[in-house]
């Protein structure tokens, strides 16, 4: 698909630098202390309120937390696969748009000019347990198989060790509803035991991604899951 290129060419290359990154940083003293509250100077650190999970975004984007998220419609990046539904443990927003305005976080990834995403815990039922797969990972956030030309540029497995184990995906679409091309990069992971999943996702249209393609990596790359909670 014309002028994905790039975005291909950085993210291949990440991956191998985000793996090991990611495997070497997961230990318990580095959550506690990114979940006290550390952070960059030009970073906010977002934790659930049971402490699952984390994720650095730039300070001049806008969050939500999940009581203002269950006020609309539909909780955005969530949706059922197979007729079967995750409920939300932990659910945190945000967008880079000029103003706060929850609705924002609700766009089409093939309409939005700006960055926006999700962090999620949800459960997993004993039954939804026997179906999971990597599609189950990544369908319950970006639906992307429903959508027009989707093209994975990057599938592989993903872990944080100790059982956490998933999903990283970097995928565009086009989308019928507003004639443009989506993109998204997310990583999706389940506990040892298979009862929650832990998702993380940043995506906005072509355009879009390609000017913010850095920054969209550095939020997800800063994304970590409570491993002594679980």
């Amino acid at each position: 698909m014309p002028g994905l290129e790039p975005i291909f060419t950085f993210v291949a290359y990440s991956v191998k630098y985000m793996s090991r990154r990611l495997l070497l940083g997961l230990s318990a003293l580095a959550f506690l202390a990114a979940a006290c509250g550390s952070e960059q100077a030009d970073t906010m650190t977002y934790t659930d309120p049971g402490n699952l999970s984390l994720v650095n975004v730039p300070a001049e984007w806008n969050a939500y937390q999940l009581d203002e998220l269950t006020t609309l419609e539909n909780l955005p990046f969530n949706a059922p696969f197979q007729q079967f539904e995750f409920p939300h443990v932990a659910s945190i927003a945000f967008d880079a748009a000029p103003a706060r305005d929850i609705s924002n976080v609700t766009a089409s990834l093939a309409a939005a000019d700006y960055p926006i995403g999700s962090m999620s815990v949800r459960t997993v039922g004993d039954i939804e347990k026997e179906f999971l797969s990597r599609a189950t990972l990544s369908q319950t956030v970006v639906p992307y198989y429903q959508y027009v030309d989707p093209t994975e540029h990057v599938k592989e497995d993903f872990s944080f060790g100790d059982g956490f184990d998933g999903v990283r995906v970097l995928v565009s679409f086009a989308d019928g509803d507003s004639s443009g091309v989506g993109v998204a990069y997310m990583i999706s992971v389940t506990d040892p035991a298979d009862q929650r999943m832990f998702s993380i996702v940043v995506g906005c249209n072509r355009d879009c991604f390609v000017q913010n393609q850095q920054l969209i990596e550095q939020v997800v790359d800063s994304w970590l899951v409570n491993k002594k909670t679980s």
